[in-house]
Parts: C-alpha cells; structure tokens; sequence
C-alpha cells in the first residue's frame, strides 16, 4: 500500500469518526481541505456548499495559500468555473491564463498552476464543491482522484446528517410558532380557522402567478403567521374589531410590528418577516405600518393583504354577515388599483372561476357572468379609489 493510501485511510477513519460523532460541520470540512491538501502535495483545497435554488455560497471551508481568485469568487463565477455541464470533474491545466479564473488577485493568479473541481449532492437545493489547485501543471492519477472523490463524500455525507437534522428542527420550530397563531385564532369563534384559510388561498393564487417553489413556501407560512402580532393583545379588543375607537384602532395597526419582532429573531423565519409586516400596506400607499406603495410592498405581502380580505369577507365576523360572491367580486374590481394589486386581484379571479372549491364556495351562472364582467373592466378602464373596507 502507497504512503498516500496509508495517509487516506488514517483521514478517512478520523473523519467517519467525527460524522458519525456530531461534530461541527465545519470542523468536518476544515480536516477534510486540510488533509487533501497535505495528501496530495497541493498548494491548498476549498470547499463551497452552494445553494442552486437561491443562487448562493452558503459556505466556503478553505486551507493553504490565501487564493483569492478562487476563494473571493461569487456564486455566479464560482458556477462559470465549475460547470457541472463539463462532467463530474473539472480540470483546468493552467489558471494563469484561463479566462475563466478572475483576476481577483493578479499575485495570486500567476502562482497557481492546476486545478482540480469536483462536484457532490449534498440534499435537496444544495450541493457541494471540491477545488484542489497546485504550484505547477498537475493531472491527478487515478489513485489521487479516488483519494479526493472519497474525501470530498465524506464532507457531503456530513452535510446531508447536518442538513437534514437542521430540517426537521426547523419544521419542529415552524410547528410550534404556528401553534401560537391557532391559539390566538381559539380565542374568537369567529375567525378561528382565519389564517390557515388565508395561508391556503394565497397559496394558489401565488401558484396561479407561476411563482417558486421556495416563494410559495414562504407566502404560505405568511399566511399562517401574518396575524401573530395579536397574540398579546386585550380579548375585549380583538372581538369588537370594526367598531372600535380610534385609540383602540390605534392598538390593533401595530400588530405587524409586534409580530414582525416576534418572528426576526427566529433565522428560518427571514423570508416570512416583510410579510408580516407589510400586510396592512395598500397598493396606493395609503396603508400601514411604512405607507409603502405599489411594487414597493413585497409581492408576497400583496398576495396576503388579498387574500386576508378575501377570506374575511367570504367568512363573515361579529361585526358583518359573509358576503356573496358576487358582492366580492364587486368590492375587489372596485378596490383593484387602490387597495390591491391588480395584477393580483386578476389572479385571484382566474383561480375563482376555474376552481371554486379551494375557497370553500360554489359559483353559480350569474356569478361566472358577474366574475367574467368585472375581468373585462379591469382590463378595459382599470380600477377606480374607493372608501377602504378593511383594517
């Protein structure tokens, strides 16, 4: 058995140890770079984890001389470099003058001969990248390639068992932090129901506008988390909603805030915050909590300022019988332009007509008329400002 094998297998043992011990992922990934470097006689080793969905390096674990033409690339040079299209292993002979290496780092540049890129499946969106580069011009033998190949699954298998743990914690953590919102919905017969009606319905209208995966997601748990800000607020107050006074309104408009700070600490709620807090803002610029306007208001948050409308009007309150379709129909054309996005009153429009279940109503041949109508006005004279109906 060569040096190099012994050395491998050495490594190989100490890193399965460490996977299968829970160790840092980072230490995991440091001892791999660090040891591939020492192995195979190479100027340094870096490893990304990339996120192909969002189109980003999550991570970068790097050892040996500072590269910074490699090492300070972004996701889109990194993936210009490392094109999976290439194969499963990218070589290139000569980054001095490939044109594919930036010039990041001139110095850099011109002392490093080969390099060496591989490719691994992490889970789900992400995936990893393993980049050996050399002093001189350097293919790597086939033992030298089985050496790096079974470094760099270690590293991935590591990732996978921390990955996958880190989602069914944060599923865990969703669970809990929905719970609150359908304790909050428990203490009013009347809205109880309220946010899981609104999640659902603007998930399918955020189908229906052939957005992501990863957005419909997001607008999804919105939906299930834009009232949270209520949670601490007086029961009197919550069930007298549209017939308070003006100081007790003044109360209620702050629960995007409050509900917004109550989810920022929680990192896997990031992308959910601006919905909270921005789904009391009007298309006119009108609302609140920021007054912001048109395609200034997070699109997700428009779909939610909707269809909370929507699920409230459908549903009915203490304070006002539900309404029939038609007069729905009737108040979003009419605040189309004013309070809604258009663009996604129009969406909601196509998925009422052509499926009707989803919230929860049945249209008959003069509400398909009426519905069929409204869509030819918006399309024809757009949308007239009118008084606002909800808060």
């Amino acid at each position: 058995m060569s040096s190099d094998y012994k050395d491998f297998f050495k490594v190989f043992s100490q890193v399965s140890k460490a996977i299968h011990s829970g160790e840092n992922t980072t230490e995991i990934l440091g001892h791999i770079v660090r040891n591939i470097k020492e192995i195979l006689g190479a100027k340094g080793c870096i490893y990304w984890i990339v996120d192909r969905q969002q189109e980003k390096i999550e991570t970068m674990v790097s050892d040996g001389f500072p590269y910074r033409s490699l090492s300070n690339v972004n996701y889109r040079e990194l993936t210009h470099i490392f094109d999976t299209d290439r194969g499963p292993i990218v070589w290139i002979e000569d980054a001095r003058t490939d044109k594919r290496i930036p010039d990041l780092d001139t110095i850099g540049k011109r002392s490093v001969g080969s390099i060496t890129g591989m490719f691994f499946d992490i889970i789900g969106k992400y995936s990893g990248i393993l980049a050996v580069y050399f002093y001189a011009h350097k293919s790597l033998s086939i033992e030298e390639t089985e050496i790096l190949t079974a470094l760099g699954e270690q590293g991935a298998i590591a990732l996978h068992k921390a990955f996958s743990y880190d989602e069914k914690m944060l599923q865990n953590l969703r669970q809990m932090v929905e719970g609150f919102t359908l304790a909050l919905e428990a203490k009013d017969e009347s809205t109880h129901g309220h946010s899981v009606r609104v999640a659902r319905f603007a998930k399918v209208v955020a189908e229906e506008m052939n957005l992501s995966a990863n957005d419909l997601e997001t607008i999804y748990h919105g939906g299930l988390l834009h009232d949270i800000g209520k949670i601490g607020m007086n029961d009197d107050i919550l069930e007298r909603l549209g017939i308070l006074s003006r100081k007790e309104m003044d109360i209620v408009k702050q629960h995007p805030e409050i509900g917004a700070r109550i989810a920022k600490p929680l990192n896997f709620l990031n992308d959910v915050v601006p919905l909270i807090l921005h789904h009391h803002e009007r298309f006119d610029g009108s609302g609140y909590p920021d007054g912001l306007k048109g395609s200034a208001i997070p699109l997700g948050a428009r779909i939610l300022t909707l269809c909370d409308a929507i699920e409230t009007m459908l549903a009915g309150r203490t304070y006002f019988a539900k309404m029939k379709v038609e007069d729905v129909i009737v108040n979003l054309h009419q605040e189309a332009g004013s309070h809604f996005d258009p663009v996604v009153v129009d969406a909601f429009f196509t998925v009422l007509e052509a499926r009707p279940e989803v919230f929860e109503v049945q249209i008959n041949g003069a509400e398909r008329n009426c519905l069929a109508n409204y869509r030819q006005k918006m399309k024809m004279n757009g949308a007239s400002p009118q008084q606002q109906l909800f808060i």
